[in-house]
């Protein structure tokens, strides 16, 4: 189970995600699909064509999120990728928190795809990620 909330409760030039998951990777899942609502205003289930492999570590999982998030808007940025299935590992026994897996991405495609928000970068504010009767919880804030 994971799911997503847009709130624009912020300021004006933020938006964000109210989160909830059973895991850590769901919940990691859940902030990618919300971003990419967020940026292209829905979901929609294409065929991948690209796959690639991520791994990140860092000193906590809050970190780990926003470098998770800020690393799928680089590559949605830089190469029009938008990200469709994961298949995401998470580990926090040591020290340092990882994610790693791979993702399957389509193109961004000009004629169907329609940007309704450009996100500038993910915040640390008020970002907490803490678990609540059985379920990871967490909200993100995007500068847009």
């Amino acid at each position: 189970m994971r799911s997503f909330e847009i709130s624009d409760r912020y300021t004006t030039a933020d938006i964000g995600l109210e989160l909830a998951a059973d895991s850590l990777e769901e919940l990691f899942i859940a902030a990618s699909e919300g971003m990419f609502a967020i940026i292209l205003g829905g979901r929609s289930e294409e065929k991948s064509t690209v796959k690639k492999r991520l791994e990140f570590c860092t000193a906590s999982l809050e970190t780990l999120l926003v470098d998770w998030l800020s690393e799928l808007i680089y590559l949605f940025d830089t190469e029009g990728l938008i990200p469709e299935r994961f298949h995401l590992t998470i580990t926090t026994e040591e020290e340092r928190p990882m994610v790693s897996g791979e993702v399957d991405f389509r193109r961004y495609d000009r004629e169907r795809d329609q940007a309704e928000h450009e996100i500038k970068a993910v915040t640390y504010y008020k970002l907490n990620i803490r678990k609540d009767d059985g379920l990871y919880r967490c909200h993100v804030v995007f500068d847009l």
